[in-house]
C-alpha cells in the first residue's frame, strides 16, 4: 500500500534530467545549430548558474551519454569471461551496453537522431565512433596478444561499429519497443561475428 502523501507513478525528473529532456526536444524541433544556450535556459526556467552546474556546454548534453556508453562497453569487455570465443564476447557486450544506455523516456534514441543528422556535429561524431570502434579493437587485440593498431583488431573494431551504426539508423523512425531493437541488433551482429570469429581462429597466437 502506498504511503499517504507520497505521489504515485514515475518520480519527478531531476534538474539535470529536465534540462537534458527540454534541450533534446528543442534540438529535434529547431536543429542543434538553431538552438542557442539562451533558448535552452529560458525553456527550462533555470539560471545560467544552474545550467552550468550540470553541463559545461551545449554540446555536452549530446556527448556525455555517448562517452558514458563507450566507457561502459569497455568495462563490460574488460570484465568478460575469457574462455568464450572473442566475438561472442563482443556481441554480448555490445548488446548489453546498449541495453544499459536505452532509457524509458527515449532520450537515448532521440540523442542519436540529433547527432546523426546534424552536420555541425559530424566531426566530433566521427571521433566518438572511432573511440567506440577502438574499444572493440582493443579487446580483440588483447585476446590475440597484438597491438590494437594491428590489421585484425582494427578491422574488426571498424566492422562491428559499422554494423552497430547501421542497425541504429534503421531504427531512427521505428515505433517498436527498445526490447526489439536489442533483439535486432543481436541478430544483425550474429552472422558478422561468426565470420569474424572464423578469421580470428586462423590467426597464430603471438607470444
Amino acid at each position: 500500500m502506498a504511503q499517504a502523501g507520497r505521489p504515485r507513478g514515475r518520480p519527478p525528473l531531476s534538474s539535470r534530467e529536465k534540462i537534458e529532456a527540454v534541450a533534446i526536444e528543442l534540438f529535434l524541433e529547431h536543429g542543434y545549430s538553431g538552438t542557442g544556450l539562451a533558448a535552452i535556459i529560458e525553456a527550462c526556467g533555470v539560471s545560467k548558474t544552474t545550467f552550468f552546474r550540470y553541463f559545461a556546454s551545449k554540446s555536452e548534453i549530446i556527448w556525455y551519454a555517448f562517452d558514458d556508453h563507450t566507457r561502459h562497453l569497455r568495462r563490460l569487455l574488460a570484465e568478460a569471461d575469457a574462455p568464450e570465443p572473442a566475438m561472442t564476447v563482443v556481441r554480448t557486450c555490445v548488446v548489453d551496453a546498449l541495453r544499459a544506455s536505452i532509457d524509458e523516456r527515449g532520450i537515448w534514441m532521440k540523442r542519436f537522431i540529433i547527432l546523426d543528422g546534424s552536420p555541425e556535429l559530424r566531426a566530433e561524431e566521427s571521433a566518438q565512433w572511432i573511440s567506440w570502434a577502438d574499444a572493440v579493437g582493443e579487446y580483440v587485440a588483447r585476446r590475440l596478444g597484438v597491438s590494437e593498431r594491428a590489421l585484425v583488431p582494427a578491422s574488426i573494431g571498424g566492422a562491428v561499429q559499422a554494423a552497430y551504426l547501421a542497425t541504429l539508423r534503421d531504427w531512427r523512425t521505428s515505433s517498436k519497443p527498445a526490447s526489439e531493437l536489442l533483439l535486432d541488433l543481436d541478430a544483425d551482429l550474429a552472422p558478422l561475428c561468426d565470420v569474424l570469429q572464423g578469421w580470428l581462429d586462423q590467426q597464430r597466437p603471438r607470444r
